[in-house]
C-alpha cells in the first residue's frame, strides 16, 4: 500500500462514522461455548455433494446448513423439538421420491 493510499484511507475514516459497522461485526452478548461454531472438513464423493447442493438449492439454504441440519436431526433424541422447516423438507423429499 502506498503512502497516498494510506493517507486516503485515514481521511476516509476521519470523515465517516464506522460505529454501526463495528456494532454489526462484534456481538453484543458473548456466545456461550456450546454455541460457538467450528469448522470441520468432510470428504464426500462429488456425486454425493452434487446431490447435497441440489437439495440445499431446492430448500433455499446453503449446503453446509443442510448438512448441519441433517447431523443435528440424526443426533436428536426422541423428545427433541423439530422445526417446521425440517418437517416440510421431509414431506417434500418424501413426495419427490414417491413421484420418481
Amino acid at each position: 500500500m502506498t503512502r497516498d493510499e494510506i493517507d486516503d484511507l485515514a481521511a476516509d475514516y476521519d470523515e465517516h462514522d464506522t460505529t454501526e459497522d463495528l456494532e454489526r461485526a462484534v456481538p453484543r452478548d458473548p456466545v456461550s461455548p456450546d454455541e460457538v461454531m467450528i469448522v470441520t472438513s468432510l470428504r464426500l464423493p462429488k456425486s454425493l455433494m452434487d446431490q447435497v447442493r441440489e437439495r440445499a438449492q431446492e430448500r433455499g439454504v446453503k449446503p453446509t446448513a443442510l448438512i448441519r441440519e441433517w447431523v443435528e436431526a440424526a443426533l436428536a433424541g426422541p423428545d427433541a423439538v423439530v422445526p417446521i422447516s425440517v418437517i416440510m423438507a421431509a414431506v417434500n423429499e418424501y413426495q419427490h421420491k414417491r413421484a420418481s
